[in-house]
């Protein structure tokens, strides 16, 4: 086996000897396979490596139980490292010119991504080494160069190369004439003109929604031969961005699609075959490649027990501790306890039967939503729930293009009611819930409190029992809770319309300091209307549970007897 540290984690990993992803086997295989090449102008050099490496040996911690001590590089450390500084061209410049790292929380992203930027800014040249730290936001892009600051403070040997200004927040080089630096860059900076930089560090660009400062970066670096820029982030949520481009071609390249010599990367993540058995210390395993040293294996314990008392966590644990992308930060539910609850719904069935409901309608002309809930009675065994949805119809071809949703199917086979005009049509709202009232007895209708208008007045005229409904923690918390629960129990029972299956899809709950949960619209990135609106009818029912437990209590009916 070859004695250099980044070939030899390599061949651990091809080998089996270390468990690992198929992305981070495919990073391996690639390094290998590149080291037999002599058709290209590429050469893989381990002492350009190791002068990195020996320059990490005089960084220290700043922070945690090992503050003070050396920087002791990790066997994964070393083999991105060594790909970023030992693989050149005939030149000695990088061949890497963009790299990708994505790897979980807490396996030491930025203590990496700060001894990058101070051995460029102090060591690829004698002046005019730019170094930026980037990120969508200011205070993000001082993360990396505060960690740098940090670093340097607690490293005696290196200490005196850098000098630090107080109350700034660039970092100059002591003997550049302050020509080269380390300096944090963000894409609402007021100047992003005059940028010559030799190393771009990215940080956590899953958070970045747009490409403009990757782009006047990319651009920046025409004037420089030897450059690179290096995206370190885990894993996101927003499959449109920059972030998840980056990816994807990286993908590409690992599985041999595409090729292209300049770009480095590795993901650290697991299989889909392991997403379930993420509670799995195996699992875990292979996605942090520093557990037991950077990373406690307690914590992951901890984490682990928190998503099985919390189940809407386990979408945030899935992104942040196993690096998988995931559509929301915290789903509200497992979809899988949802589809658990379809069966077939007859409305024959429900004629007649109890009911509270519950709707969230459109200001203008967007969706609206009318919930029934049916809970336990005669006739039925589990709650039963059923929603109505309501479009204008005005250019409906047009909005299903645009919003890359099948509104004319939906309509098509029953599950969406389409009404005419540009905007909510009042009236036929009316008309639908009057007929709906005639059919069930439905004993309180709930809608949002800041929403009093002529629908509302026109349903009280025909004796709809209309009940005002907070959306709020106060009055959303318990019965988003309460149908957490029907759902994971599977005590409920849904007719399966794709509507309603989209929006429940789409919740993201936030959290009060207490815990409590509610939908949260803001973070929504899709409609969520069908949801609000079997939470406010379940509210509504829950209420009137409550008015008769309080009727349990004798003396509420015949007042204290006198003796």
């Amino acid at each position: 086996m070859s004695s250099d540290p980044t070939t030899q984690y390599a061949q651990k990993i091809v080998d089996g000897e270390i468990a690992s992803c198929s992305y981070v086997k495919l990073a391996c295989q690639r390094h290998l396979n590149d080291l037999k090449r002599d058709d290209w102008g590429y050469v893989f050099k381990p002492e350009l490596a190791d002068r990195f490496f020996r320059f990490c040996k005089y960084l220290r911690h700043y922070k945690g139980e090992k503050s003070g001590e050396r920087f002791e590089l990790m066997e994964w450390q070393k083999f991105v490292y060594g790909n970023l500084y030992g693989w050149v061209d005939q030149d000695d410049n990088f061949r890497f010119k963009y790299s990708y790292l994505e790897v979980p929380r807490k396996n030491g992203k930025s203590f990496m991504a700060s001894a990058i930027a101070c051995f460029d800014s102090a060591l690829l040249d004698r002046e005019g080494t730019e170094v930026y730290c980037l990120a969508t936001k200011e205070d993000q892009a001082k993360i990396v160069i505060n960690d740098a600051r940090n670093v340097i403070k607690h490293s005696p040997e290196v200490n005196n190369i850098f000098e630090m200004l107080v109350g700034r927040s660039t970092l100059f080089i002591k003997d550049s004439n302050r020509t080269s630096f380390i300096k944090p860059l963000a894409s609402d900076s007021r100047n992003l003109d005059g940028l010559n930089p030799v190393t771009a560090i990215c940080d956590e660009l899953h958070q970045w929604r747009k490409r403009e400062l990757w782009d006047v970066m990319e651009d920046a670096f025409g004037a420089r031969r030897n450059w690179h820029m290096i995206a370190i982030t885990t894993a996101g949520y927003d499959k449109t961005g920059v972030c998840y481009q980056e990816r994807e071609h990286l993908v590409k390249i690992l599985e041999g699609q595409i090729e292209c010599d300049d770009k480095f990367g590795v993901i650290y993540t697991v299989d889909k075959e392991d997403f379930e058995n993420w509670s799995e210390p195996r699992v875990w395993e292979i996605a942090n490649p520093s557990l037991y040293q950077a990373k406690e294996i307690d914590f992951m314990h901890s984490q682990v027990q928190k998503v099985k008392q919390v189940p809407t966590r386990l979408n945030s644990f899935l992104n942040k501790q196993l690096n998988i992308w995931t559509d929301t930060d915290e789903a509200w539910l497992n979809f899988q306890d949802w589809e658990a609850c379809r069966g077939e719904i007859n409305i024959d069935n429900l004629i007649g039967k109890e009911c509270y409901a519950g709707m969230d309608l459109a200001r203008v002309s967007d969706f609206s939503a009318c919930a029934y809930y049916f809970p336990v009675q005669d006739g039925l065994q589990k709650s039963h729930v059923i929603c109505d949805f309501f479009l204008p119809d005005y250019e409906i071809d047009i909005r299903s293009i645009k919003d890359q949703v099948p509104y004319q199917l939906w309509a098509d086979d029953g599950n969406l009611i389409l009404t005419n005009g540009k905007t909510t049509n009042w009236d036929f709202l009316k008309e639908s819930i009057l007929q709906r009232n005639g059919q069930f007895k439905i004993k309180g209708f709930g809608y949002d409190r800041h929403f009093a208008g002529e629908l509302v007045q026109a349903l009280e005229r025909e004796n709809v029992e209309m009940r005002k409904f907070g959306m709020g923690f106060y009055s959303m918390a318990n019965p988003t809770a309460e149908l957490e629960r029907q759902i994971i129990a599977q005590e409920l029972v849904h007719e399966g319309c794709p509507i309603l299956n989209w929006n429940i899809s789409n919740v993201v709950v936030s959290r009060d300091p207490a815990g409590n949960m509610k939908p949260d619209k803001m973070r929504a990135k899709q409609k969520i209307d069908g949801a609000v609106a079997c939470i406010i009818a379940l509210g509504v029912s829950m209420r009137d549970e409550e008015k008769e437990e309080e009727k349990i209590n004798p003396y509420e009916d015949r007042g204290l007897r006198v003796i």
